[in-house]
């Protein structure tokens, strides 16, 4: 009886839907569309409010306080001093939990409240989402958000498909493919059909997985099988398709998008998770004391107090009779007597005064205009008020890829044809390449003096020119070596750097070449756009003083060809170099893009700056047309044609960026067919039949086409570059070295390659090639392997066209925050849901990883033992590298060699130099080092410190000036070893079992890239982090695969200013660009902590200095829990007369500028190790008030005692005291805030000097118009010079320790925020540091030895087009038809399809091993003095034409397409 049947086992286990009947699916309460982030109504706000603020113990603390004062026999204070700021605070918090809230409900109520076409009663009806239910059919139109997650029935396309983007879900943009069932596509758009339709869905319980959808559709007594490739999820576009209709499967929380949203989990601060930890100290310390005074008290009582009793009669529940026990009654009363005095060590007003600092911070990064991003017209929002310290804090951060570091936007950056790189735009004064960026600003120039104007060059401007006010000029960023200056263009094409004004008469003067410095210390050069009239001097010299050999020769470091500026050279005789000037008139303007206008195909939004090119495919250059031609036609983009205009559908960003380039220079991809592609070529429309695809896969790593025109057959192929180049036919070795020097270049810059090649084919092997492939096709063993052994056949003897390089647009400034992050101590772990090569480029080009780094680990293992096994090994290589390291330079290089001034940087690399002299070391390494010398003017702290001229006194370093002939020893940062995890391996590393040793390694390196993650693994990465390393995490995305990771870790940011991103709405903070977050931690994380940590201190210290009073005066007053102080002065010392100073200090307080904040990343780290408040400096600030205490009682105490006024008056009365110690308690107060406040506010002013005249006013009102007890006290003790005296001298002895300890710290051991404000003090304007070791335009020039290849496209789209499945037009429209051939064709063609239904699922382990097993070439940065061009034998013109030339028993047609494209 107690075992369940087993259907109603399985009826748990899945969900059936019936479509287009509510009263079945009502019978499973299925959730609806209604979304509910919002904890409270109206109603349930107060009671669960209440509930919840009393879950902390601070505030049940003081309830408990506020019920003991209620009691008269133990309370010497009224119950209005507790009660007043508790129910202050509890007010407080609710308002800005209802206001959190209100927010919530208004972001629900906006998603609830769309639009969605629902079907009811076989009519469209217009439903809000909130009405939407499961087993609704509705309908979405182009560019449309989907509802809820629903099963694809029906679209507008021929074969049911369609496209959606899934940024809210992944980030991504780049279009995706879903195809619903072939049986349901006849429902078409007919409503009365589709109200009809009732399949019944049988499919898996809501759950988070994004990518799997297992179900069944019964229908018309079939079952049909259901995946992910039919179900549209919520959150997704509808992109490219005119309609849909779908059948709602899951809704509201059940959809896939509110299941990856997580649990909201309550996040707190490490500033507040240590003031609990102290509250519950302080509580222990007072129960402590408070029962020391009880037993004080019974012994004064029975002892003493017991013969008092005429004057101080017990209270009448006391017992008299036994005098023990009536003591020790009144003992245990004075107890809670005194938990009651005592309680202000622990106020109400310090939650109250906290909260109220938070609320404020929030809004100054609100109102932060340095955060705002006016292109989407977005600031940067405090989601949260409760964490602004904990970015103070930050430790890890955790960053998703796309959308965060990217703009997920791929622009044609450079590209090399025929060993010559084009792109570049070359300074032609250095030689050097300068980065063009897209921000570009307009300004009014001054007028410049006649005489300013340079006139030593043949190209400069007449009188009449350079006389006149120059208009408007055109400012484009550019960078120069690792300098940044300004690059302004005028309208007349001159080009100059401008610098700031106090340079400019520097800059005017042309300098000669050999690195001409101002007095600065900044390279200055002026230079005049190219002209036909500055040719060549004689003597065969350039403009500027340096020969042409001189001027190649300074240029070879940084590009082997020229190129840029319509600038190449080419020899004229031996030895001599003459420089030519492509074909551009006069008036172009350096600088400016290249004007595609003449191509009506082109895109406005296209930018490319090299006209060389242009000019080389204008003039029929037979290598460009055949780079351009490959990149129109090898593909899988589609074509159509949006109001006139063509537009294209790419499946990658990556093949869009080509084909668009393509496009531009002239090339133009017009439409394909499944067995065609037709592509306009300078005008002229080209047909070419194609033949086979060979479809891109990660294995493979490279896509090829084979194409016919006329009587030629050509293969075009684009792949990574090692495994296109051991492809490649001999005798073309100096081509392959130039272009892998190329290859190099880009992938230094951070870009992303593919390498061509072409194959021409003759037409009788074409024939037998084909005939293998279909053998291979159908062959039912090892068909995966033959058919790679096919393939590889015909990708083989390859001819070498180009590479292309491809910049993955990171989002501005990234590089710079990440540098300037990284040098503030914090570790970032990029974790992305892109394949391993896309992120390793990322890592590069956002300059987390580097090239200096000694290795890249690289997890890929299948199994937890392979896992196990490559951590093992890198835990080697890593102890290696640690015991080998030269960290003891100061052996090799100590102080007393005379070595010239330079800095030494160790990389890792295959030979290891240094003097035989050396003292004796451990046996050599496996991996040796090298010490490289760098010659730099300044040598760079590399850690986002000031250039090493101010290292020596602002950062305490023991470096000698450069006229000292000591070498400076710099260990470059960038050497150690950067990690990249895959997905299927991080499941292994997140196991108990190898976690452990997963984060051994983790924390060794540099940087960490977990590749190819899902939502959930993202959250367990950083819940490892939080638990094993008890760090602080942020985690930064923006899309809902990162909502799970955005809410595990201790500070969520979501990227905002895009409508609808679901990251955004989990996150506590939302910023429009990843830049921001530099700003963010550095400036108002790192002020918050520091304002918060000072503001704590100080309270501490003054409410100990205020409530230990009562303990001392305990001692001359029988333990009585008699008060000094006024009870009025109790209730309200926190609450006015304390209170503004503080909060001014924990709102403006500021210990250096926020410029200075971002320039100097080191002021960071306090916060990482929690320097600034910790137990150490609560207990300074506790003894620092307990000793101002003892001192502010004693001094008045010793005075006052037994004293009289010059005119007889006595003062030693207890109400003469306490005024006067309250008194003094505030002057002190104010003396100690006042040398506490760095940064002084007209706020501060206010606050600290008016809270001083406020307690005398408060206190003269009390007194004398309310009618205080205290009334006169305070009058008269001012009357008399003791009291002045008293208050000097006791002021003076507490304020001049503070100030000799204060001013010992700033001369012995000043802080780096002390010497950075010392230096702002004498107006020493340092420069900004080297805080990015590597900028993007210092990697210009750089070579790598590693591969730039990445390629964001996946398999499967080869099939789609080959099958026609994917195409507009029906079969009958195509230009080569879809004929099935001859009879024998027909048959192969069935036996194909019968083999292919018979196939097994795809199987990935069985691949060629040569693909991955390629030989590493070592030809790197090889100089080669032959220019000349290697010409193409056989190459086919592109404009003849021809006939198809098919024949009769093999037809290439469409029929055995999909035979190219099986999974491999």
């Amino acid at each position: 009886m107690g075992t369940k049947t087993q259907p109603q086992q399985a009826k748990e286990n899945e969900r059936r839907i019936r479509a287009n009947d509510k009263e079945f699916n009502l019978q499973y309460k299925y959730h609806n569309n209604y979304i509910k982030t919002s904890k409270y109504s109206v109603f349930t706000f107060l009671p669960f409010n209440l509930l919840e603020q009393f879950q902390r113990l601070a505030n049940f603390y003081f309830l408990c306080l506020l019920v003991l004062q209620l009691i008269p026999a133990i309370s010497s204070l009224t119950p209005v001093t507790t009660a007043i700021p508790l129910i202050g605070v509890l007010t407080l918090t609710a308002v800005k939990d209802a206001y959190d809230d209100i927010q919530r409900h208004l972001s629900d109520s906006q998603v609830n409240n769309r639009k969605s076409k629902t079907l009811r009663n076989g009519k469209l009806v217009d439903a809000k989402w909130s009405e939407v239910q499961v087993g609704d059919v509705i309908r979405l139109d182009n560019n449309q958000f989907v509802a809820a997650d629903i099963l694809l029935l029906t679209t507008s396309e021929p074969n049911g498909l369609c496209f959606i983007e899934t940024a809210e879900l992944d980030g991504e943009t780049n279009l995706k493919a879903k195809q619903c069932l072939t049986e349901t596509i006849e429902l078409g758009d007919h409503h009365d059909a589709l109200w009809n339709f009732n399949g019944e869905i049988l499919c898996e319980r809501p759950n988070n997985l994004l990518n799997k959808f297992d179900g069944t559709l019964i229908w018309r007594n079939q079952r049909f099988a259901l995946d992910n490739e039919k179900i549209l999820l919520r959150g997704c576009v509808l992109r490219n398709t005119q309609w849909c209709y779908g059948v709602v499967v899951f809704a509201g929380v059940d959809t896939k998008l509110m299941q990856n949203s997580g649990k909201t989990q309550f996040k707190s601060t490490g500033v507040d998770r240590l003031l609990n930890f102290i509250i519950i100290g302080i509580v222990l310390f007072l129960v402590s004391i408070c029962a020391l005074f009880a037993v004080g008290c019974a012994i004064w009582e029975g002892l003493i107090g017991q013969h008092f009793q005429a004057y101080l009669p017990w209270e009448h529940i006391i017992p008299k009779d036994y005098i023990p026990t009536g003591a020790t009654v009144i003992g245990l009363l004075v107890f809670f007597s005194y938990a009651i005095v005592l309680n202000t060590v622990v106020p109400i007003s310090l939650y109250v005064s906290v909260e109220v600092i938070r609320f404020i911070q929030s809004f100054l990064i609100n109102w932060d205009e340095e955060m705002y991003y006016a292109r989407t017209n977005t600031y940067a929002k405090a989601r949260t008020t409760t964490l602004n310290e904990e970015l103070g804090q930050i430790q890890y951060i955790f960053s998703d890829k796309t959308g965060t570091l990217t703009q997920n936007i791929m622009t044609f950056n450079k590209c090399s044809i025929n060993g010559r790189t084009y792109g570049d735009v070359i300074d032609l004064r250095t030689g050097e390449p300068i980065e063009v960026t897209e921000q570009q600003t307009i300004f009014h120039n001054s007028p410049r003096n006649p005489e300013e104007v340079p006139t030593g060059t043949a190209a400069s401007t007449s009188p009449s020119t350079s006389a006149k006010q120059p208009p408007l000029i055109l400012v484009h960023k550019a960078e120069i070596h690792a300098k940044k200056s300004t690059v302004m263009v005028t309208a007349e094409g001159e080009t100059q750097l401008a610098s700031s004004p106090s340079s400019d008469r520097a800059e005017m003067e042309p300098p000669s070449l050999d690195s001409q410095r101002n007095p600065r210390g900044r390279k200055q050069v002026r230079y005049s756009a190219p002209s036909r009239s500055q040719e060549m001097e004689p003597g065969g010299t350039i403009p500027g003083g340096l020969s042409p050999t001189g001027y190649e020769k300074q240029r070879s470091s940084s590009r082997n060809s020229a190129g840029g500026l319509g600038v190449c050279f080419k020899r004229s005789g031996p030895g001599l170099m003459q420089r030519q000037l492509s074909s551009t008139s006069s008036s172009d303007k350096a600088l400016q893009c290249v004007d595609f206008s003449a191509n009506p195909h082109h895109e406005s939004d296209f930018r490319w700056y090299d006209r060389t090119l242009l000019d080389a495919v204008r003039s029929d250059e037979e290598h460009s047309h055949v780079f351009f031609r490959l990149l129109a036609l090898c593909h899988t983009v589609m074509a159509e044609t949006v109001e006139g205009k063509l537009e294209y559908q790419a499946q990658s960003p990556d093949e869009a960026a080509l084909v668009a380039a393509a496009r531009n220079f002239g090339f133009v991809f017009r439409s394909r067919t499944p067995n065609s592609i037709t592509i306009e070529v300078m005008g002229r429309m080209e047909e070419y039949e194609l033949l086979n695809i060979l479809d891109f896969n990660n294995v493979r790593k490279r896509m090829s086409v084979i194409l016919r025109r006329g009587d030629s057959v050509v293969l075009y192929c684009k792949g990574a570059d090692n495994v296109i180049y051991d492809r490649l036919h001999g005798g073309q070795e100096d081509l392959k070295a130039r272009t892998q020097d190329h290859l190099n270049k880009f992938a230094g810059e951070g870009l992303r390659t593919l390498v061509l090649a072409e194959r021409r084919l003759t037409e009788q092997y074409y024939k037998e090639w084909r005939t293998r492939q279909q053998e291979a096709a159908l062959s039912m063993d090892s068909r995966e392997e033959r058919l790679n052994e096919i393939y590889e056949e015909i990708e083989s003897d390859m001819q070498l066209v180009g590479v292309t390089a491809i910049e993955d647009k990171l989002q501005d400034g990234v590089p710079k925050a990440i540098a300037n992050l990284q040098s503030a101590g914090i570790k970032i772990w990029v974790l992305t849901g892109d394949k391993q090569e896309t992120a390793i480029n990322i890592g590069y080009s956002c300059q987390l990883l580097s090239d200096e780094l000694a290795d890249v680990f690289i997890v890929d293992g299948n199994s937890v033992e392979e896992v196990e096994k490559q951590l093992r090994q890198f835990k080697e290589s890593i102890k290696i590298y640690n015991r080998f390291r030269p960290g003891g330079t100061e052996a090799l290089y100590n102080s007393d060699s005379n070595m010239d001034p330079l800095s030494v940087t160790m990389t890792q690399t295959s030979v290891f130099m240094h003097e035989s002299s050396t003292p004796p070391t451990p046996p050599p390494p496996p991996a040796i080092s090298v010490v490289t010398f760098r010659w730099d003017d300044k040598n760079k702290d590399n850690k986002g410190g000031p250039d090493s001229a101010e290292c020596n006194d602002l950062f305490g370093d023991e470096k000698r000036s450069l006229d000292g002939g000591a070498a400076s020893i710099v260990i470059d940062e960038n050497t150690g070893f950067a990690l990249v995890v895959n997905g299927h391996s991080l499941v292994h590393c997140l196991s108990p079992e190898l976690e452990i040793k997963f984060l051994d390694i983790a924390s060794q390196c540099k940087a960490v890239i977990c590749c190819r993650v899902t939502p959930l693994q993202k959250a367990l990465v950083v819940e490892l982090i939080k638990r094993a390393k008890n760090a602080v995490t942020l985690a930064i995305g923006d899309g809902a695969n990162d909502v799970s990771m955005i809410k595990a870790a201790h500070i969520g940011v979501g990227i905002s200013g895009q409508e609808g991103l679901q990251a955004v709405l989990s996150s506590d903070y939302a910023i429009a660009q990843f830049r921001y977050l530099e700003r963010l931690l550095l400036v108002h994380g790192r002020w918050s902590y520091y304002r918060m940590c000072k503001f704590l201190r100080y309270f501490f210290y003054k409410n100990f200095a205020f409530t230990l009073c009562h303990c001392w005066y305990s001692l001359f007053c029988g333990f009585s829990a008699q008060t000094v102080f006024d009870p009025m002065f109790i209730s309200v010392y926190n609450l006015f007369y304390t209170s503004l100073p503080v909060l001014s200090l924990g709102i403006f307080e500021q210990d250096v500028s926020d410029k200075n904040s971002v320039e100097y990343p080191r002021l960071y780290t306090p916060g990482l190790k929690s320097e600034l408040f910790n137990i150490r400096e609560f207990i300074y600030s506790v003894l620092h008030g307990a000793f101002t205490s003892l001192v502010l009682f004693l001094i008045p105490y010793g005075v006052y005692k037994d004293g009289v006024s010059h005119n007889g008056y006595i003062l030693s009365d207890h109400m003469t005291l306490g005024a006067v110690v309250a008194t003094i308690l505030i002057v002190d107060n104010t003396a100690q805030i006042s040398l506490y406040t760095s940064y002084w506010t007209v706020v501060n002013h206010i606050t600290i000097w008016g809270s001083l005249v406020w307690y005398f006013v408060l206190d003269y009102f009390y007194n004398y118009v309310i009618g205080g007890p205290y009334v006169g006290s305070l009058t008269q003790a001012i009357k008399d010079l003791t009291f002045w005296m008293t208050m000097l001298i006791t002021v003076m002895v507490l304020v001049a320790p503070v100030l000799a300890y204060k001013y010992y710290l700033l001369d012995v051991h000043p802080s780096l925020s002390d010497k950075i404000r010392q230096k702002s003090l004498k107006k020493i304007h340092s420069r900004a540091s080297s805080d990015v070791r590597r900028t993007p335009s210092s990697r210009r020039g750089r070579r790598s030895v590693r591969s730039g290849y990445a390629f964001a496209h996946q398999e499967g789209f080869g099939r789609l087009i080959t099958s026609g499945k994917i195409m507009h037009k029906m079969p009958q429209d195509f230009a080569f038809p879809l004929g099935l051939g001859t009879k024998k064709t027909q048959a192969l063609h069935n036996n194909l399809t019968s083999a292919d239904q018979t196939k097994a699922s795809n199987s990935s382990g069985h691949h060629m091993g040569n693909n991955n097993n390629t030989n590493q070439r070592h030809n790197q940065n090889q100089n080669h003095s032959s220019m000349a061009d290697i010409s193409a034998e056989g190459r086919v013109n592109g404009a003849d034409a021809g006939g198809s030339g098919g024949t009769e028993d093999l037809s290439p047609r469409a029929p055995c397409q999909d035979l190219d494209t099986i999974n491999l």
